[in-house]
């Protein structure tokens, strides 16, 4: 009889170990998660994730992604991060809807606000800086995320009120990021974070990691935390993370406006709750409007400040 795809799983990271149960983890937009129960010879019993990226066309490209993200955990969690160990990868598994990897499970919440807030809030912070500081020469190759408007204007919202700011950034040379590459995870948000208490204890899903401006991430991450929270929330997180590594304004506000017409064009694919979405969408819109509006008035050349801009 041919095995399933979780058994294959097991048997590929050890065959020492047998597959007890396997359980599909809902909501994954870009990637099914399956958590699997284990147990070796002994009747010890463990549990293993496997992630299988959603069926691409082109599988070379998936086979790159999926051995990018792979390597990525191998290095990071070699230098002490907590990302799950990766304990193998199959690059070749056709008949099993192509390739995926498995990695230890982390137990734990998701939810940021089952705990202090403030703590988890300059925890977060502490732990993209650490991101941001990681030396990209020992790293595999990623893609570059240095400059948001190539692919802004895909995004940006229809109508005429978005003519200015088209304007201002075309031909403009300070949309090419200049300064230091620093490892981006991409998706830095409450639901890739898992918490024991008030200690982050697994930072998940790096599937979107980049080399670039670090402005991204901090814009995404203050968006989430927009859509969850409120405006204070915001700015308490990014003066933790102020207090660690400069902000430079000009291009967070930039990036804000990028992670924010991106959100817009696509999360009625995420299959949220209506209700929920169309709350997002408000909220986007208005940081996409305040956004634009300091990338107009703000003087690209400011220095990086060390506090929280007022936006």
């Amino acid at each position: 009889m041919a095995l399933s795809l979780n058994e294959f799983a097991v048997r590929l990271v050890d065959t020492r170990f047998t597959l007890v149960s396997g359980e599909r983890l809902l909501g994954g937009v870009s990637a099914d998660v399956f958590v699997l129960q284990v147990k070796d010879s002994q009747g010890q019993e463990t549990q293993w994730v496997l992630r299988q990226n959603k069926s691409e066309e082109d599988q070379t490209a998936a086979r790159a992604a999926i051995l990018r993200e792979y390597e990525l955990a191998r290095a990071l969690h070699r230098q002490g991060f907590c990302v799950p160990e990766p304990l193998n990868i199959s690059l070749n598994a056709v008949e099993y809807g192509g390739p995926f990897w498995v990695m230890t499970y982390i137990p734990g919440s998701t939810d940021l606000s089952d705990g202090h807030l403030a703590t988890r809030l300059e925890t977060m912070a502490e732990s993209l800086t650490q991101i941001h500081n990681v030396p990209v020469g020992a790293l595999p190759k990623l893609p570059d995320r240095t400059n948001p408007v190539p692919e802004l204007y895909d995004y940006l919202p229809a109508g005429p009120d978005w003519l200015a700011l088209r304007a201002g950034l075309d031909g403009n040379h300070f949309c090419e990021y200049q300064g230091a590459p620093a490892l981006l995870h991409g998706d830095f948000w409450a639901g890739n974070l898992i918490w024991d208490q008030d200690r982050l204890v697994g930072i998940l899903d790096w599937e979107d990691a980049a080399i670039g401006d670090p402005m991204c991430d901090l814009a995404a991450a203050r968006l989430e935390l927009l859509w969850r929270f409120d405006h204070k929330t915001v700015q308490r997180f990014t003066q933790y993370y102020a207090e660690r590594l400069p902000i430079h304004p000009w291009r967070l506000a930039l990036w804000q406006v990028f992670v924010g017409s991106a959100a817009l064009k696509f999360m009625g694919d995420w299959g949220l709750d209506e209700t929920l979405v169309n709350h997002m969408r408000r909220l986007s819109a208005t940081f996409i409007e305040n956004s634009s509006y300091q990338v107009l008035t703000i003087d690209p050349k400011t220095q990086p400040l060390s506090r929280t801009p007022d936006f």
